[in-house]
């Protein structure tokens, strides 16, 4: 039986969405090719009802699918974490559709399997895709349909695909140096966009040139409408191209520049990331205040103004990125002047909304034509711990720091390194080991003095408190070197004499 009218609600009413952005709807995936057609023309046709007749048979399975997303969403889960089941949700159906398969609550788990071998062809037969990317989407997708099913063996047990074998983290002094290399001229790009995306230059003419210390230069042409070709225009089409460029090119606003600040502010939002060990989702909501800095450690507190209260601590910094960061905030003053615009890091969006986590496209396309490794802020904050850790040998330190519990900062954030652990192993033979320290050179497996067999009735006897009484002790280990050797023959002969 079929029905063109729904009166299920299958939207995300509780997400607040972007002026351009169109809501979430899982209402698609109950018609035929749904699933396939963006969200915006897949909201049109099915409200001009273009797009066929209402599968009664999907209205189950996909109910109980909204709910679960529902769920998540109330429980504190991250949009975009739920946005990524969606589109699994899409794809999957989409696949579905067009292999003319049932996707009800008693044919999903057949046409899940269907799709799991569909899967290993695309990586064995065509080779399109990684074993590691078959195993993540599969089991994601697999996860919301064992809720739906309320099963307590995961579907992709039944299935051929397997989890490939990680290669274990490499540790060696040698990998880690690659990484803080790569981190290092990471930072280092970070810096040059920072230094290269003045105020003076943001406003000045485009191209925007940024010199890079490798002695690259790109050019940010800020969207700057193309030039034609003098073949396919006019002479009056010329000119009213030419005046369009001269145009936006003079109107110094937020609509004609925000490719080039929004390459500054995420730069900017990384370097505080990095200094800070702030996660990104508290990082890219910080709210504009009037700071103050408190001395503290090796660096400053930063609080905000309230009146003659000191107010809570935000967050901590470095000495030395004080001068930076007040700078950026000269910068973004200049360029934020709106009191309504109150975010610390404003990147300026088109469609999407502002508590959303930024992706970096900007510095992704930066990296890219520079052929640097993107570092992103998990990553990041990672290595911030780990060489504060390295550098302090001082976990309860670092954990403050890093405002996590030793516990969180040891099973989640430290990573295993061999030159610490060598330090760790020494530290714990010189305090267990049970060799002592004699008075003599050496040293000493038991403290009793117990001469040995054939002592000189001349010789000091062991008394564990003169030097010479160890010569003549059995528990004695003595230094094996020729020095050595040599310093107790003079000392013998100068004895004689």
């Amino acid at each position: 039986m079929m029905d063109k009218q729904p009166d299920t609600d299958l939207s995300f009413p509780m997400l607040t969405y972007g002026k351009t952005e169109t809501p979430w709807d899982l209402k698609p995936l109950l018609y035929l090719g749904g699933a396939a057609l963006n969200k915006k023309s897949a909201a049109i046709k099915i409200a001009q009802n273009e797009i066929g007749d209402l599968l009664i048979d999907r209205i189950e399975l996909v109910q109980r699918l909204h709910s679960n997303l529902v769920d998540d969403l109330a429980r504190g889960g991250s949009r975009f974490s739920v946005e990524n089941k969606v589109q699994c949700l899409r794809r999957f159906f989409a696949w579905a559709d067009r292999e003319k398969l049932g996707l009800s609550l008693d044919s999903i788990s057949d046409t899940f399997l269907r799709w799991a071998d569909h899967q290993l062809h695309r990586m064995r037969i065509e080779r399109s895709v990684s074993q590691r990317t078959i195993y993540d989407t599969a089991s994601l997708t697999a996860t919301m349909f064992d809720n739906v099913l309320n099963r307590h063996a995961s579907l992709i047990k039944e299935t051929r695909i397997r989890k490939p074998r990680g290669k274990g983290k490499l540790h060696t002094s040698q990998v880690d140096k690659q990484n803080l290399e790569e981190s290092f001229t990471f930072g280092n790009l970070l810096a040059d966009v920072c230094n290269g995306l003045t105020l003076e230059a943001t406003r000045g003419p485009l191209p925007v040139l940024v010199p890079f210390r490798t002695g690259q230069v790109l050019e940010q042409w800020s969207h700057l409408p193309s030039r034609p070709r003098a073949s396919q225009q006019s002479a009056a089409m010329a000119r009213m191209s030419l005046a369009r460029r001269t145009a936006w090119e003079s109107e110094l606003s937020l609509r004609t520049r925000f490719p080039v600040l929004n390459l500054r502010i995420e730069a900017e939002l990384l370097m505080f990331i990095a200094q800070t060990g702030m996660n990104l989702q508290q990082a890219h909501t910080l709210r504009m205040d009037q700071y103050h800095y408190t001395s503290h450690l090796d660096g400053y507190q930063v609080r905000s103004y309230k009146n003659r209260r000191q107010g809570e601590v935000i967050f901590e910094i470095f000495s030395d990125y004080k001068d930076w960061f007040e700078r950026y905030l000269k910068w973004r003053n200049a360029w934020f002047s709106d009191e309504s615009e109150t975010q610390l890091f404003p990147l300026i969006r088109r469609s999407r909304i502002d508590g959303i986590a930024p992706q970096f496209t900007c510095l992704t396309r930066i990296c890219t034509s520079l052929k640097i490794a993107l570092v992103r802020p998990a990553k990041l904050r990672g290595t911030r711990v780990n060489w504060l850790l390295r550098e302090t040998l001082n976990p309860k330190q670092t954990a403050e720091l890093a405002q996590h519990s030793v516990e969180t900062l040891i099973r989640v954030y430290a990573d295993p390194h061999p030159q610490l652990a060598m330090v760790e192993i020494t530290r714990f033979h010189q305090q267990t080991d049970p060799v002592i320290s004699p008075p003599a050179p050496g040293s000493c497996v038991q403290p009793i003095p117990e001469p040995i067999s054939d002592i000189p009735d001349e010789a000091s006897k062991p008394d564990c408190i003169n030097a010479a009484g160890c010569l003549f002790c059995t528990h004695h280990r003595d230094i094996e070197s020729e020095d050595h050797v040599w310093s107790l023959s003079s000392f013998s002969s100068s004895q004689t004499a």
